[in-house]
């Protein structure tokens, strides 16, 4: 396994990929015409139809009311967007988030989450902000607009540096409601590994009110799935808590079902407190439309 801060979770080439994909997703979610949660034109207020425009993208031409003008000229449907809203992500830099194999830490998931999050946010106008926590000192970078501003937070996420210890000195939630102007959607990604978390759970629930708030956890048991190893013992360090212990051989094969158990068991508690979880591994493809579609249902629950 790795630890260090420095090791880069998503390089540009990923970057523009998740650009690309949240766009094409985000408005098939908003003006498309198949079965789903988003009825319509959720989030938008429709304010009619007009003739098409050089420019137009052709998902917005109303095939229907086009058939009335013989596709000459075409009609376009016009939407108002409802009011924008601040979304803030509380990003977990604790060392168990740059454990892993090289190409696949436990942080790419968050990493891809803040990437995918901020970007589909920016589709509809949102200022979005990022509360590190888990490190040495909590770091918040306050919410703005625009891509630009997604790749930094995202920058920002992969190379603070974790701390070796988790401090602790301020609990999560008071962080973020030191920040809090505004009703606002909050999205923790975290792999809930770090000391004292069912007590961060419900002290999160508390600012359900008037806060939106989900939970986005890295599945991480790939990260403990140790080559087999010749030594009965194997010296190990906790590095949440610095604490060392001496593992059997036994033990160390039982590490990824513990961490299994462990996330499995904070996602119930999360749910009894009525917090809802998505789970995502680090390779994240084919869980991004699962993130999109959760992210963009929550916000529009803000209408």
């Amino acid at each position: 396994m790795t630890g260090s801060g420095a090791d880069s979770l998503l390089d540009p080439s990923e970057m523009e990929a998740i650009n690309l994909f949240c766009n094409a997703r985000v408005r098939e979610l908003i003006f498309g015409e198949h079965v789903s949660v988003f009825t319509g034109t959720a989030g938008f207020d429709f304010s009619g139809i007009r003739d098409f425009e050089p420019g137009d993208p052709q998902i917005k031409v109303d095939w229907a009311h086009s058939t009335t003008t013989l596709y000459n000229p075409l009609q376009v449907r016009e939407y108002i967007e409802e009011r924008s809203i601040d979304i803030v992500i509380a990003a977990d830099v604790s060392c168990s988030t740059r454990c892993g194999t090289p190409g696949a830490l436990i942080g790419k998931g968050i990493a891809r989450a803040v990437a995918t999050i901020g970007l589909s946010a920016s589709i509809f106008q949102d200022t979005v902000g990022l509360a590190l926590f888990g490190g040495k000192e909590p770091v918040v970078e306050p919410p703005r607009g625009g891509r630009n501003h997604v790749a930094q937070m995202v920058e920002l996420y992969q190379t603070a540096s974790a701390a070796p210890v988790f401090s602790g000195k301020e609990r999560l939630a008071e962080i973020l409601a030191g920040e809090l102007r505004r009703t606002s959607l909050i999205v923790v990604a975290s792999d809930f590994l770090f000391p004292d978390v069912l007590a961060t759970l419900k002290e999160l629930a508390e600012l359900k009110q008037p806060h939106d708030l989900f939970l986005v956890m890295a599945e991480s048991a790939f990260a403990y799935e140790i080559p087999p190893v010749s030594a009965g013992w194997v010296g190990c360090v906790d590095c949440e808590t610095g604490d060392r212990v001496h593992l059997s051989h036994a033990q160390m094969r039982e590490l990824p079902d513990l961490i299994r158990r462990h996330q499995d068991d904070v996602a119930d508690f999360a749910e009894r407190e009525d917090l809802e979880v998505l789970r995502v591994l680090p390779d994240a493809e084919h869980f991004q439309s699962a993130i999109i579609d959760f992210f963009v249902e929550r916000r529009l629950r803000r209408k």
